[in-house]
């Protein structure tokens, strides 16, 4: 026993011990991020979750439901077990962790669609020629899909899909940080640019009854407007308009948001869009763009998050990029704005607000 304890104490000295936390278990833990991800990708597209809603189930009950190997999908709910999305309640008896509940269709919350959207076959193979971006500093969607992302998008129906119902998955957590920390009561027409199927602006009118909306994007996307806004009791309240951000921005409003939509592209055609939204806006009009902020320097566990959104953007956007908040001052002034604040959310997201200058 006191050899091997004294093994035991030898090997934590080392950083081998349970929870030891050295520079090799880093990188290894970095490495390992890819196998997670999978793992879940996994059991969301199998439905796994809508199954445990019903109750506990073996794992040879849940392949014949999925059509899958029984010995396999055990291995695979063990390893999901581990990391904290379900419970294994007795010998191969499986039943859903609150991460779990969190990837049930329908449910409030669901995360879904996000993992869908984020593990899935577009991103995966995008960012498996991050190499390829990095060398040559062009996006690897061109690449990997054969055309820009959004063109892509445009194609594939429902893989458009799988993005808009992510969208709307984070939108309702960033509209509430939104709300959190900004006052929208002075303002009456909220111009949406680039709003998708209007979750984000259907947030927001919900929470503000003296608000009309206007949402505006690509016709294929806002042809799924109308039930997003009719569940949220807003149909009524906002018009619907469709076309493209670097030809025209809708007119009337006092208030225009932009949320995930400078980090898509470049500083040209990013101040384009703005320079549309200045186009219409009147001097007593407020620009609000939601987007990460980077710092100006790099630190080891701070911003996480906004970098490897970064990067995201370096494999699938035409140039896209999240700004320090210096590049995004320049990107208003060229556009014809002033930064006037910036107010840090509950969310990833940061609020910059502009004024014509």
């Amino acid at each position: 026993m006191r050899h091997q304890g004294g093994r035991t104490a030898a090997a934590k000295e080392r950083g081998l011990g349970v929870g030891a936390q050295t520079p090799a278990s880093t990188l290894l833990k970095i490495c390992m991020g890819l196998r997670a991800s999978q793992a879940l990708f996994v059991a969301v597209k199998l439905g796994i979750a809508d199954l445990l809603a019903h109750g506990a189930m073996t794992s040879d009950e849940l392949a014949t439901a999925t059509g899958t190997h029984a010995p396999s999908l055990r291995r695979l709910m063990r390893a999901l077990v581990a990391l904290g999305v379900f419970t294994e309640i007795e010998n191969d008896r499986f039943s859903l962790a609150p991460s779990g509940e969190l990837l049930r269709s329908g449910s409030p919350g669901s995360q879904r669609s996000a993992v869908l959207f984020l593990v899935g076959a577009v991103r995966w193979g995008c960012w498996s020629d991050l190499l390829g971006s990095v060398r040559s500093g062009e996006a690897a969607a061109d690449r990997v899909l054969g055309m820009p992302l959004f063109d892509y998008y445009a194609c594939h129906q429902e893989e458009s899909l799988i993005h808009d119902e992510a969208m709307g998955a984070f939108s309702t957590a960033f509209a509430t940080a939104l709300l959190e920390v900004y006052d929208l009561s002075r303002y009456r027409c909220a111009v949406d640019v680039g709003g998708g199927s209007g979750q984000f602006l259907a947030e927001i009118l919900r929470a503000h009854p003296q608000l009309a909306g206007v949402l505006y994007d690509l016709p294929h996307v806002v042809a799924r407007a109308t039930p997003v806004l009719t569940a949220a009791g807003v149909n009524d309240r906002c018009t619907v308009e469709a076309g493209s951000f670097f030809e025209t921005v809708p007119t009337g409003g006092d208030l225009y948001l932009l949320k995930n939509i400078t980090h898509d592209w470049d500083d040209t055609r990013a101040e384009a869009i703005l320079s549309k939204c200045r186009k219409v806006m009147s001097v007593h009009a407020t620009l609000l763009v939601l987007d990460r902020l980077l710092p100006d320097r790099a630190e080891c566990g701070r911003n996480v998050d906004a970098y490897l959104i970064d990067l995201e953007m370096l494999t699938l956007a035409p140039s896209g990029r999240e700004r320090t908040r210096r590049e995004m001052e320049m990107l208003f002034s060229h556009a014809g704005f002033a930064l006037t604040n910036v107010l840090a959310t509950a969310s990833s997201l940061c609020i910059f607000e502009g004024r014509p200058a």
